[in-house]
């Protein structure tokens, strides 16, 4: 049996992907939970900059859900 490695290595790559996807969104909602940029990045295995890079794409912003409320008034 021949491997046909164009389609499997294509599979591969998209789970890859799909993959980095589902960990980035994971640090987006860590964050918005009120988790710090340090503690995500270790638990993730990414440096905290990265982390907040990841964050401000995909939340919009780097604050936590809890810094986004609106100030009583």
């Amino acid at each position: 049996m021949t491997t046909d490695w164009e389609k499997q290595l294509g599979r591969r790559a998209t789970a890859v992907d799909r993959a980095k996807e589902a960990l980035d969104a994971d640090i987006a909602a860590a964050r918005l939970d009120g988790h710090s940029f340090r503690e995500i990045g270790s638990w993730a295995n990414v440096n905290h900059e990265r982390a907040r890079t990841i964050c401000i794409r995909i939340n919009g912003d780097s604050h936590t859900r809890v810094e986004r409320e609106p100030a009583p008034e």
